[in-house]
């Protein structure tokens, strides 16, 4: 079979377009801890962190069934649980978590792939199994990639089901407006979708 030139190319995220050098939880709890307006039971940062990391676990299973839970979720979850109020929104502390926990760069030579990809008048997009949202991957991609021209991104956080799940990729298929023949994907691993 022939391989012909494709009209768009859908890629992942991590370890795809963006390295997560490092995840450090304490980090991010450390970052919105001061917007904490009630905490009765005076939990420290080490206790969240316990907390949080239990909880975490169990979302973690949802994961391994290839289905995906949004953070906020987690941290409603966690906040009620330890009966803790803060003076932002999850969404708010979601995007403090995301900026301020994982270290995140950019793939070698990706730059330049997107680039090229623009001059031969190829399409992008971005499908990735992500429990931030997709609002939030957007503006990280946007700051590593300036000039990027992703058609739309797709966060599994939005959908509830995670990649190899086929219906994510025909939710890609159908934004594009293309057929699926015309769309490559690019991503760090080869697993088959399911049906």
């Amino acid at each position: 079979m022939q391989l012909t030139k494709p009209k768009m190319v859908i890629f992942d995220a991590g370890r795809t377009l963006m390295n997560y050098k490092e995840i450090n939880i304490r980090k991010g709890i450390e970052a919105y801890f001061p917007y904490i307006i009630s905490n009765p039971h005076n939990y420290s940062i080490e206790e969240i962190e316990k907390q949080d990391d239990e909880i975490f676990g169990i979302f973690d299973l949802c994961r391994e069934n290839r289905f995906e839970i949004p953070v906020k979720n987690k941290l409603r979850l966690l906040f009620d649980l330890l009966e803790i109020q803060l003076s932002i929104s999850l969404d708010e502390v979601a995007k403090i978590e995301w900026e301020e926990d994982p270290v995140i760069e950019a793939v070698n030579h990706a730059a330049e792939l997107l680039r090229w990809l623009i001059e031969k008048k190829i399409k992008t997009a971005v499908i990735s199994n992500i429990d931030y949202s997709g609002t939030l991957l957007k503006e990280k991609l946007k700051e590593i990639y300036p000039e990027n021209q992703f058609e739309f991104m797709i966060a599994s956080s939005d959908y509830g089901v995670m990649k190899p799940n086929h219906y994510i990729f025909q939710a890609g298929i159908v934004k594009s407006g293309l057929e699926a023949k015309d769309i490559w994907y690019v991503g760090d691993k080869v697993e088959l979708g399911e049906k």
